[in-house]
């Protein structure tokens, strides 16, 4: 069983609706919605449910396909995660950060990832992850950073 909390942007749609269709889905196991803290947290089998096909069911009842939508992500995975921070140095927007996020929230290995993103400041923009550091190497991380400063 695997565990996913995400936090996201557009919770004016959070409902029994939105839990309800979750739990019918095949592969969750139970949902819980906190509108108060913008939050979807999920329980599934991935070997039924994959965590991108999860995504994307989240993503067509919010309606959201044609934008990013998450600002956080843990997997709540167990292991002993190291720690580092992405900083991006000059952000364009919001939909970008969200669009990395959700790149890294594909990435096998990285197991969180929050920002301090604040709509005021978008120079030197933290986003702070845990990742396994048996499936994530350096050289890995060194690549991400690159590219999201790109």
């Amino acid at each position: 069983m695997e565990k996913l909390t995400l936090k996201i942007d557009g919770s004016n749609f959070f409902n029994d609706d939105l839990k309800n269709y979750l739990n019918s889905l095949n592969g969750v196991i139970d949902s819980k919605i906190d509108g108060k803290n913008d939050e979807i947290y999920v329980e599934y089998d991935s070997s039924i449910i994959s965590l991108k096909l999860l995504i994307i069911e989240i993503s067509l009842y919010l309606d959201t396909t044609k934008r990013p939508f998450i600002f956080s992500f843990d997997k709540h995975r167990n292991s002993k995660n190291k720690k580092d921070t992405i900083v991006i140095k000059d952000l364009c927007c919001e939909y970008c950060l969200m669009s990395m996020i959700e790149d890294l929230l594909e990435i096998d290995g990285i197991e969180s990832a929050f920002t301090d993103f604040d709509y005021h400041k978008k120079n030197n923009v933290n986003i702070f992850i845990t990742y396994n550091d048996k499936l994530i190497k350096n050289n890995q991380l060194n690549e991400i950073k690159e590219k999201f400063n790109n």
